[in-house]
C-alpha cells in the first residue's frame, strides 16, 4: 500500500450511450469502502443501496450479518486499492442490486506522486447519471422518452419525480459540471 501513488481511473457505467463516465485521480492507500464513496461523490449517486467491486478471482463487498465472508469475498472497510489494482488493470463495480448499474473501472495510469491534500479530483467526465430506482438501463431509456417528448401524459410527473436526483433542477441527461463534481469529492473524509 503506498500513499505517494495516484491512480487515473476512467469509470464508465454500462449499458448506457451515450457513454456517462467520469475520470478521476484517487491516492494509493485508501480502501475499497473510501473507493465506493468517491464514486458515489464522482457521480451523484445518493448511496443507499448496497454495492460490490468484482474481480477476475474475487469480490469485494460488504459483509452480510448472517452470512460470513467466503473465502473469496474481502471486506471493502479492511481492504485497500492497491492490493488489487496493482494485480488487475480493470474491475467492475455494481451498485443498487435491483437496478444493477455496472460501472466499468479502468486504471488508465499509476502516478508516482502524491495528490494534494490526499483528495480525489475528477478530471473529466460526461453526462449525468440516471436517477435512482429508475428501474436500471431500460427504465432509465423509457425515462429519457418520456422527458424528451412534452406531450407524454408522464412527462411533468416524471421531471418532477427526478428532482430528488438533482437538488430541484430539471432533469438534463447531458448535465456535466467538473467544478460541482469536485466540490462534492472534496467533502469525501
Amino acid at each position: 500500500m503506498s500513499k505517494d501513488k495516484v491512480y487515473k481511473l476512467k469509470i464508465t457505467i454500462q449499458d448506457i450511450y451515450p457513454a456517462i463516465w467520469r475520470e478521476v485521480l484517487v491516492p494509493g492507500g485508501i480502501t475499497f469502502h473510501k473507493l465506493h464513496k468517491i464514486i458515489q461523490a464522482a457521480f451523484g449517486w445518493q448511496d443507499y443501496h448496497l454495492f460490490l467491486f468484482l474481480f477476475p478471482d474475487c469480490m469485494v463487498k460488504e459483509q452480510d450479518p448472517d452470512f460470513p465472508l467466503h473465502e473469496i469475498e474481502k471486506n471493502p472497510k479492511k481492504t485497500y486499492i492497491d492490493d488489487l489494482f496493482e494485480k488487475h488493470e480493470k474491475c467492475l463495480y455494481e451498485y443498487d442490486f435491483g437496478d444493477s448499474w455496472m460501472h466499468e473501472i479502468i486504471v488508465e495510469e499509476v502516478i508516482g506522486k502524491p495528490l494534494e491534500n490526499r483528495s480525489p479530483v475528477c478530471i473529466n467526465g460526461e453526462r449525468h447519471r440516471p436517477p435512482e430506482d429508475v428501474g436500471g438501463a431500460g427504465g432509465y431509456e423509457y425515462f429519457l422518452n418520456v422527458i424528451n417528448d412534452p406531450n407524454n401524459p408522464e412527462y411533468d410527473e416524471m421531471l418532477e419525480w427526478a428532482e430528488k436526483d438533482t437538488g430541484g433542477r430539471k432533469f438534463d441527461p447531458e448535465y456535466f459540471y467538473k467544478n460541482e463534481t469536485n466540490r462534492k469529492l472534496k467533502r469525501i473524509k
